[in-house]
């Protein structure tokens, strides 16, 4: 039988996860004075050319972690065998999360998994959005098909338009929508007592 207190546990850790990526990022700022969030990506803080760039990495890779067991807890939570590949897309998202630590700016494979942990985390969200949708959920089918489908034309139109003022603006922006989407699973599969 699966534990409502485990799965609980397991769903908060995605919406957490946010707030402590801003934990991450102070600390690494307050060791790095030359950084900017107008100038500099958020991988800047864990190059090699960086003060203590361990302290960003090491928090990617943990919150890498967070983002695979939020995963299990839509696991647990799911509904479907839809809702379920939806909680795999978003373990995957987690590794590669994870990854940006291991591979940090100016090494060779950052690119490719910084770049794949937005595409992946959007990918995810499009698909526990249509999960819901398949469920009956429709309010938060269409917020989370919303939030997983906008985010790379709406960054392209913002760059197209006026352009970003640094990358770290850009990362943020889609971290946003992934932290937003984070939230809306965690709530529309929360457990809850039946009557």
């Amino acid at each position: 039988m699966r534990s409502p207190g485990l799965t609980k546990a397991l769903l908060l850790l995605g919406p957490v996860a946010f707030p402590l990526f801003h934990l991450v990022v102070l600390a690494s700022a307050l060791r790095n004075p030359w950084w900017s969030f107008y100038k500099h990506a958020f991988s800047d803080l864990g190059a090699q050319t960086a003060t203590d760039p361990w302290i960003y990495n090491v928090g990617l890779m943990v919150l890498g972690a967070l983002v695979m067991l939020f995963s299990l807890g839509l696991l647990l939570a799911a509904k479907s065998k839809w809702s379920g590949f939806a909680s795999a897309l978003f373990f995957v998202a987690g590794i590669f999360l994870a990854l940006i630590g291991i591979y940090p700016g100016g090494t060779r494979p950052h690119v490719f998994v910084s770049t794949w942990f937005y595409v992946q985390s959007f990918i995810a969200s499009a698909a526990l959005g249509a999960a819901l949708l398949l469920e009956g959920n429709h309010p938060y089918g269409v917020l989370l098909c919303a939030l997983g489908v906008l985010p790379l034309p709406l960054g392209a139109l913002v760059e197209a338009a006026v352009g970003w003022p640094s990358v770290a603006v850009a990362e943020y922006a889609g971290a946003v929508f992934i932290a937003v989407a984070a939230t809306a699973g965690c709530y529309a599969y929360w457990p809850r007592k039946s009557s």
